[in-house]
């Protein structure tokens, strides 16, 4: 009755069926990381592309309604109950589809650490060597080669390389030294190698391994300690780089970069400018 809902105003127990938008459009930001498109986020979860989109994009109307392309503060309980029970899987992606490559890498390099050459794993997952470093390099794979790269890893997570023969022995010791090189990580370092957060590099901060950063330059993407962050970031400033661009190479967030090099007291280069400049 209108007697029961005006004294549930005046209590705050009122419950009109909404609730704060913000978390939900976090989790539909999540979903889209990992790959899944929106149209394909509203399909599995079971409501419609009108409510995906808006969350994302603001609500719709013609271009004379001031309330276009608003951002939504509250959605039905309904409809982010239904999105929010959507959890990311590769499996849910359509054939073809890009996939993050962080888990594909972590798989990889794990069975690199148990003694796998890169290019027997290539072998084994009917590429080559020289493809293998360049999927190493990718922030996106196909879904059908994350899935190779997964059924691979769950056949020889816990099988160590052959090493009967010499052949065998070099190049398991080999693959050993290549990974302990790049600080790659062993299987069971990972409960899930897709979401897992990445473990601190060593207790040691101020350690500088000159052949982590010399491969960080290069463009290898590596667990650097924090020193070894520093050391990069002045070393590719000394070549006049932007933070951009020197975020790109080492793999991470531009504005560490920028902090980096405030503490250090290093002007920032405006790359765009540079080029142009080379061009001239």
């Amino acid at each position: 009755s209108e007697e029961k809902r005006r004294r549930q105003h005046l209590y705050g127990t009122f419950d009109n069926g909404l609730v704060d938008a913000a978390p939900v459009r976090a989790h539909v930001e999540m979903l889209q990381a990992s790959g899944l498109g929106w149209k394909r986020i509203a399909e599995l979860a079971g409501v419609g592309y009108t409510a995906i989109s808006q969350l994302i994009y603001g609500r719709k109307g013609s271009n004379t309604d001031p309330r276009k392309g608003e951002i939504l503060k509250r959605v039905s309980r309904e409809k982010a109950e239904k999105i929010l029970a959507l959890q990311p899987s590769i499996e849910f992606l359509r054939e073809g589809a890009l996939a993050p490559a962080l888990g594909t890498h972590r798989r990889i390099q794990a069975l690199v650490c148990n003694g796998w050459s890169l290019n027997a794993i290539g072998t084994r997952l009917g590429t080559g060597a020289s493809n293998m470093t360049t999927l190493l390099r990718r922030d996106q794979v196909r879904k059908t080669t994350h899935q190779s790269v997964e059924a691979l890893f769950d056949e020889l997570w816990n099988v160590k390389a052959p090493t009967a023969t010499w052949h065998e022995k070099a190049s398991a010791t080999r693959a050993i030294r290549y990974a302990k090189a790049r600080r790659w990580l062993p299987p069971l370092a990972w409960d899930d190698p897709d979401t897992d957060r990445e473990p601190p590099t060593v207790e040691d901060d101020d350690l500088v391994d000159e052949m982590v950063v010399e491969l960080a330059l290069e463009g290898e993407r590596l667990r650097l300690t924090p020193a070894e962050r520093r050391e990069c970031v002045s070393r590719l400033h000394r070549r006049r780089w932007s933070d951009g661009l020197i975020a790109e190479t080492i793999g991470c967030n531009p504005r560490t970069v920028e902090r980096i090099r405030d503490e250090l007291g290093l002007i920032a280069f405006d790359q765009t400018e540079l080029r142009a400049r080379g061009a001239a």
